[in-house]
């Protein structure tokens, strides 16, 4: 019998095992690689734990009166819009979930930024490893280590620094923190158990109770279950019913909040969202440039900032080029989907996560209360960081082995560990006001509201008076006028500029810019003091007089204000005038001793020697240590020819 040949036959079956994914799906490892992850997010953020209130943290927080309130806040934070325990701008939003626990965290320990961070810092370290989860799920069929990597990625991304350390960001947070668990249990969901039904549709509720971008995510759902799990429309819809209605009856909710309130609308601005100054379709062709913006910084996330307003990002037009870019950038993507669409539909997904999430913030359909911000890419950059991490493992061929010395794997943490290294360095940025409007001058010069904050990290820190940091004020002054080049109508700059040329003593300066303040907002009270108070430097009394005579009649004019009047008055030699001027102020000041000699010296220079004797006399008998109110009542009652008082007082002149 001839001998069998068993070599080819071996050959082959060595190729066929060859041809067998090596994926790991073993549960040690998927459970150390999600503690990893989790623990280097907490740590990764855990400086912030040490930061202050920043930005909207004093509108949301510590300015807030129902959150102030503890417990005893949150019927009223669930029952109004979302700015109303600071002031009453309503944009039409409402997020009571993150606003509910800054009042709990309050009531627990008050006015401590601390605890508010820490929450921050360890709700997303959690929503890292739910997101490790989530990517186990959503690739099965891939090895463990390319969730490792998308979620890698993912945590130590830079533009999502904002998010974990500006408080009020957790909104944010709590959204995509929720919409991981409602997809967690969609897909756990067995058919006829209700609770399975239940459970997913409060999730959501959460979510859409802590942002309303939250119901981008419907349309996500149901692609995934089509595009991925290749179901049929009808099924992945009829998967989605509970969500569906679960989202009806949290839209009837908002818009009776919202509308419920008599408080109309607010009416945005180009000083809130610049893409109101852009006219016809500018305003489109920009939201498109917006939108590559987006893209660009999910992969290259440098020169971050806080504010991005009126006029960092100019308004284009469909024939600039990063509006072309943008079209050419959708297009390649939309063929990227085409060609992948049944070899590798996780990739197609990815891009479209990307875009359906983000869709609500470009300002192409609608404008929003913001022209950019980093926070807004922090669950939409999810999808584009998928699908770069998919095609990066496919060109290495790993994404179906369990080797984790890839090329792709070793790329993965080299970009993390850089990444990571941005993200502490933009940690300590976020520390306070102070050092965030410092630091993001070099990144949004041309926003005229960077330029305007710097102005007043820097007039604050030159101090007042003689002691004043001239060289800062000087700075200040720079950084205000560069606001105003930037934006012609920038009220708050043209008001600081007058204060700081009245503390530099260009008082001529100070009235220039007060002026034009004025002419920007004639109901502003203050800005009449301050005109009049630089007009009184010049000694120009009275230009002074018809100035502050209005400011004495509000109720926030100072003891200043009354003497700087009286005295103009007095100098003007309208003494009548004056004499009023000084009793109207003291009625408001009682114990101003200095408003009570002026207005002694105005009886004495009127001849009213005996009411200028009283009010002396009243001085020194509420300080017997005043030698000169002592000195000027017995002159006043000599000129009076009260030698009765003469004699009494007379002896305690030494």
């Amino acid at each position: 019998m001839p001998k069998k040949n068993t070599s080819s036959s071996k050959q082959s079956s060595q190729k066929a095992a060859a041809a067998v994914p090596l994926i790991d799906n073993s549960p040690v490892i998927q459970r150390r690689l999600f503690w990893i992850l989790s623990i280097a997010a907490f740590l990764l953020f855990a400086p912030t734990i040490g930061h202050g209130f920043v930005l909207d943290d004093l509108a949301v927080i510590e300015n807030n009166k129902f959150v102030q309130e503890g417990f005893g806040g949150i019927p009223d934070l669930f029952s109004t819009f979302y700015w109303k325990g600071f002031w009453d701008a309503n944009a039409g939003l409402y997020r009571p979930l993150s606003m509910v626990m800054f009042a709990i965290e309050w009531a627990i320990s008050p006015n401590n930024p601390a605890l508010h961070h820490f929450v921050n810092v360890l709700l997303y370290a959690l929503t890292i490893g739910l997101l490790f989860k989530f990517l186990l799920k959503l690739l099965p069929g891939y090895s463990v280590w390319v969730s490792f990597a998308v979620t890698l990625i993912f945590m130590a991304h830079p533009s999502h620094t904002e998010v974990v350390a500006n408080i009020k960001s957790r909104d944010e947070i709590l959204c995509f923190l929720f919409f991981l668990l409602t997809f967690l249990s969609l897909l756990k969901a067995r058919s006829g158990k209700p609770i399975d039904l239940v459970k997913p549709a409060l999730l959501f509720l959460a979510c859409l109770l802590s942002k309303e971008a939250g119901i981008m995510y419907l349309p996500i759902f149901g692609l995934y279950f089509w595009m991925i799990k290749k179901e049929t429309a009808f099924s992945a819809f009829r998967k989605l019913v509970p969500l569906i209605v679960i989202a009806g009856f949290w839209l009837i909710l908002h818009q009776l909040v919202i509308h419920s309130d008599p408080t109309p609308p607010i009416q945005y601005t180009y000083h809130d969202n610049s893409l109101v100054a852009c006219e016809n379709g500018s305003r489109y062709a920009t939201g498109i440039g917006i939108l590559g913006r987006y893209l660009l910084e999910t992969v290259a996330p440098f020169n971050l900032s806080y504010d991005y307003s009126y006029n960092q990002l100019p308004c284009l037009s469909f024939t600039s080029l990063p509006v072309i870019t943008t079209l050419a950038a959708v297009i390649l993507l939309g063929l990227v989907i085409l060609k992948t669409r049944r070899s590798k539909p996780e990739i197609g997904f990815g891009i479209l996560f990307f875009f359906i999430s983000i869709a609500l913030v470009t300002n192409i359909f609608s404008l929003i209360g913001t022209t950019y911000a980093n926070r807004l890419i922090y669950a939409p950059s999810l999808g584009i960081i998928l699908s770069v991490m998919l095609v990066l493992f496919t060109l290495f061929k790993a994404e179906q082995t369990s080797k984790w010395q890839s090329g792709a794997v070793l790329t993965s943490l080299v970009v993390g560990i850089l990444f990571a290294v941005q993200t502490i360095q933009r940690n300590k940025v976020w520390e306070s006001n102070t050092t965030l409007f410092t630091a993001d001058l070099e990144n949004s010069p041309n926003s005229a509201r960077v330029q305007f904050n710097y102005g007043v990290v820097i007039m604050n820190a030159a101090g007042e008076g003689s002691s004043a940091n001239r060289n800062q004020l000087q700075l200040a002054a720079s950084s205000f006028k560069k606001a105003i080049s930037i934006d012609s109508l920038d009220l708050n700059s043209f008001t600081n500029l007058g204060v700081v040329e009245y503390r530099l003593n260009q008082f001529d300066q100070s009235v220039l810019y007060t002026q034009k303040a004025i002419a920007l907002n004639p109901k502003d009270t203050s800005l009449y003091g301050n005109l009049g108070d630089a007009y009184f430097a010049l000694k120009d009394y009275q230009k002074t007089t018809n100035t502050l005579k209005r400011v004495t009649y509000w109720k926030n004019a100072t003891s200043g204000h009354h003497k700087r009047y009286g005295i103009s008055l007095f100098n003007l030699k309208r003494y009548e005038e004056a004499i009023a001027a000084f009793k109207k102020g003291l009625q408001k000041y009682p114990n101003d001793t200095e408003m009570a000699s002026n207005l002694g010296n105005t009886y004495g220079a009127a001849a009213k020697y005996t009411e200028a004797g009283q009010t002396f006399e009243g001085i020194y008998n509420k300080d017997t240590l005043n030698t000169n109110a002592l000195r000027l009542m017995i002159i006043s009652y000599e000129q009076a020819g009260n030698r009765k008082k003469v004699a009494q007082y007379g002896p305690r002149l030494k």
